[in-house]
């Protein structure tokens, strides 16, 4: 009589198949972190375009000088629809005058000059 078969995976086998897991899991998260960090950067830029698009009609509108300051009240109906007053990554938007592009209190999340 020859030794009995064995049927399943070894030992071996599950450390083989956990680690080819882990390296996977490992490279993968890096990439689908710095997609939502990505993502979220755009969309701050993006409503950060908005609000200074909406300073620049209010100003044109009421006929304001450069040098005026201004706030988000009275911006607020110049803002296009779906434009939120909050960056996506808890930020905050501010606004100041007409001379300053408006800013996100989070670093990295800059209107760059489009001029530039």
């Amino acid at each position: 009589m020859g030794l009995p078969k064995k049927h399943g995976f070894a030992t071996l086998d599950w450390i083989l198949i956990a680690a080819v897991i882990l390296i996977g899991v490992v490279i993968l998260i890096p990439y689908t972190v710095s997609e939502k960090q990505d993502k979220s950067i755009q969309i701050c830029v993006k409503n950060l375009r908005e609000i200074d698009k909406a300073m620049r009609l209010w100003q044109l509108d009421k006929g304001k000088p450069v040098e005026t300051a201004v706030t988000f009240s009275e911006i607020a109906s110049y803002l296009a629809d779906g434009v939120s007053t909050n960056c996506p990554s808890g930020g905050q938007y501010v606004v100041t005058g007409l001379t300053n592009p408006p800013s996100c209190t989070i670093p990295g999340h800059v209107l760059a000059n489009e001029g530039e």
